[in-house]
């Protein structure tokens, strides 16, 4: 075969199949915790079911075999999860079908196998970078580290290569040291709004905005073990021979809402920050 080129950019579905798909329906978003994409009939009254871990790109599709065509498949479907050891507990202790034992060799991310019930082999594998960071931030409070304007950042003046060689440098070091979760420059206030409220009505003003050292050009949201240790961090920030002032703010954790914070509303927010997460990576692609 010839050498080509494609535009395929990604895998959007893979397909098991299932004899009832209700039944599977209830292993996949019941038992594995996956959400139900689309759940619809087309020609002839036949069923076309999708799911997907939440925030996820692509779907398995609950597909009814074609006559003579096999279930009990390998479907070479591997699950990510940031905990296989925990997952593996929670599905042998709900009566899933599992395959073996929990398996762990060095260098290799922990797996184990386990059947649908129409016996389609599925993997679940520990997502090593996601689990570790989990862990490591356990524990780590949440801040919000605010560069504020000054009459250079408001005329839109752009930093110079020295400048951004610093800053690059810096923050690798937050990103390898497990501290920096996000950071941005913002453009002056002359490219952005205000908006007001008044009894529930809105009022929009347009920049620029006056009084310079009141306004924000930038962020880092970064994780320490306390304020003392955000202060540390943040102290090695090169910010030029000027004068320049940031400002840190720790961040609401859900403990901190109290009985308030119901479960649901963590569940809910929780598949948020997934789907959120989901259009990052989107964009950075």
């Amino acid at each position: 075969m010839s050498e080509t080129s494609t535009r395929i950019t990604g895998v959007r579905t893979v397909s098991v199949p299932v004899t009832d798909q209700d039944r599977a329906l209830e292993f996949y978003r019941d038992t594995l915790g996956l959400e139900t994409r689309m759940d619809a009939t087309f020609g002839g009254g036949q069923r076309w079911i999708e799911l997907a871990a939440p925030g996820a790109p692509t779907t398995i599709a609950l597909a009814q075999p074609a006559p003579g065509e096999p279930v009990g498949i390998d479907t070479g479907i591997r699950l990510l999860t940031t905990d296989a050891e925990a997952d593996y507990d929670a599905l042998k202790a709900g009566g899933a079908v599992i395959e073996g034992e929990l398996m762990r060799w060095p260098n290799v991310p922990a797996m184990f196998m386990l059947r649908d019930p129409d016996g389609n082999l599925l993997r679940v594998i520990e997502d090593e970078v996601e689990s570790g960071s989990s862990q490591e931030a356990a524990g780590r409070k949440r801040f919000v580290v605010l560069v504020k304007s000054d009459a250079r950042t408001e005329s839109g003046a752009m930093p110079d290569e020295r400048s951004l060689s610093d800053m690059t440098r810096f923050n690798e070091e937050l990103v390898d040291s497990g501290h920096m979760l996000a950071g941005e420059g913002l453009h002056p206030s002359s490219n952005g709004a205000r908006i007001s409220f008044s009894g529930g009505a809105p009022a929009v003003t347009r920049g620029p905005f006056g009084e310079p050292y009141q306004l924000v050009a930038g962020y880092w949201m970064i994780q320490a073990e306390s304020l003392d240790e955000a202060i540390d961090l943040m102290s090695r920030a090169p910010m030029g021979e000027g004068v320049a002032e940031i400002e840190i703010r720790q961040v609401f954790d859900d403990e901190d809402f109290g009985e308030a914070f119901t479960p649901e509303l963590r569940e809910r927010e929780e598949r948020q920050r997934v789907k959120m997460e989901h259009n990052a990576r989107r964009r950075a692609a």
